[in-house]
C-alpha cells in the first residue's frame, strides 16, 4: 500500500536573508510603484548604515524591537541629531514594516520616532534675497545668468533642486503662465504657476541663452547644453552666493524662504500645501509656525472679534438707566 504523503510546513520559509527581502522591497517600489531613483537611492543609503551597526547575513526573523534600540542608542552616541535618527528610522521603518506584511519577519513590533526639540529652518533674510535676485553685472557669464534664473524661479515657486534640473524646454507655457513639472517627488504631474515678475526673468532667459534649444532640452542646463547635475548646480549656487557676500549656501533655504515668505504675505495654507507638493498640511504648518511672531504684529486687522469691536465702537454708545 502506498504511503500517503503528508504536507509540512518548510521551518526555513521565513529564514530569508534580510538584504534578499531588501532587494524584492526595492524593486517593488522601482517596478511597481515607480519611485524615483533618487527616492530609491535614498532607501539603500539608510538601509546600508543599518547592515553596517547590525552586519551582513542576517536573517529577517533576526531582527527584534531590541535591536532597533540599541541601533538608536548607537547613533546617538555618535554624535547623530534626532532629526537625522529620525530619517534612518523612518526609511528602515518602512522596509521593516514590508516584511512584517509579508511575514518574513514573523513577530510584529512597533518603531517610534524620536521626538525633540525641532531645529529652525534655515531661510533667507528679506534683505539677503533682494541681493540674491539683483541682476547679474556680468551678462555674458552663462553660469551666472542661469542661477539667478534659477534663484527667481524656486523664490517664485518653492521648487526642490531635483525639479530644477529636471525642467524641460517644453514644460514652460507662457501663454498659460504656467510649468508644468513631469518628474515630481511623488510621480505626479504638477503644475506651478508663474507670476508675471518670474515670466520675466525666465522669458529674457530664454531668449539670450535657450533660445535655439528643442522641446526635449533641458531648461536649466550645463554649459554643454546637456542636464545639470545636482552637485554642479550645488556648486554654482554657493559661488553665485558668495560672491554676493552671503554666507548661507542651501538651495533648500530658498524653498523654505519663499514658502514663509509666500504665509507672511497672507498666502493661504491649502494653496500653498499643493504648490509645495506636499502630500499633508505637516510640513506647510511649520512654515506657518515660523511666521508667528509676523501673524502677532496685525492680528488686530484680522481677528474677527476686533473689527466687531471696532465697528460697534463707531455705533451710538447705549447707556445703562439706572
Amino acid at each position: 500500500m502506498a504511503i500517503k504523503q503528508m504536507i509540512k510546513r518548510n521551518v526555513n520559509a521565513n529564514n530569508m536573508l534580510l538584504s534578499n527581502a531588501f532587494d524584492r522591497y526595492i524593486t517593488e517600489k522601482e517596478i511597481a510603484i515607480g519611485l524615483s531613483s533618487a527616492t530609491i537611492n535614498v532607501y539603500k543609503g539608510c538601509y546600508q548604515k543599518f547592515i553596517t551597526f547590525i552586519g551582513e547575513n542576517k536573517v529577517c526573523n533576526d531582527i527584534k524591537i531590541d535591536v532597533i534600540l540599541d541601533w538608536i542608542k548607537d547613533m546617538k552616541k555618535s554624535g547623530n541629531k534626532y532629526i537625522s535618527i529620525n530619517h534612518y528610522l523612518r526609511a528602515v521603518r518602512t522596509f521593516l514594516y514590508w516584511c512584517m506584511n509579508e511575514k518574513y519577519i514573523e513577530t510584529e513590533f512597533k518603531i517610534n520616532l524620536l521626538k525633540g526639540q525641532e531645529e529652525p529652518l534655515k531661510t533667507f533674510t528679506e534683505e539677503e534675497q533682494i541681493v540674491l535676485i539683483a541682476k547679474p553685472k556680468n551678462i555674458n557669464d552663462f553660469a551666472e545668468c542661469r542661477t539667478y534664473t534659477i534663484v527667481n524661479f524656486v523664490l517664485d515657486s518653492g521648487s526642490r533642486l531635483s525639479t530644477i534640473i529636471n525642467i524641460k524646454m517644453q514644460d514652460v507655457n507662457f501663454a498659460y503662465r504656467e510649468i508644468v513639472l513631469m518628474h515630481t517627488k511623488n510621480k505626479k504631474t504638477h503644475v506651478l504657476p508663474m507670476s508675471s515678475a518670474f515670466a520675466n526673468v525666465l522669458n529674457q532667459y530664454i531668449r539670450e541663452w535657450r533660445s535655439n534649444a528643442k522641446p526635449t532640452d533641458y531648461l536649466f542646463c550645463n554649459i554643454g547644453g546637456e542636464q545639470l547635475s545636482p552637485n554642479a548646480l550645488k556648486i554654482s549656487f554657493r559661488r553665485y552666493c558668495n560672491k554676493r557676500g552671503i554666507d548661507k549656501t542651501s538651495i533648500h533655504g530658498l524653498r523654505h524662504s519663499f514658502a514663509t515668505g509666500y504665509i507672511k504675505n497672507n498666502g493661504n495654507s491649502f494653496a500653498l500645501q499643493k504648490i509645495l507638493g506636499h502630500s499633508t498640511l505637516n510640513m506647510t504648518r511649520k512654515y506657518v509656525n515660523l511666521v508667528t511672531d509676523d501673524i502677532k504684529n496685525d492680528f488686530d486687522s484680522f481677528s474677527p472679534l476686533a473689527n466687531y469691536k471696532k465697528g460697534m465702537s463707531r455705533k451710538k454708545t447705549v447707556h445703562k438707566v439706572g
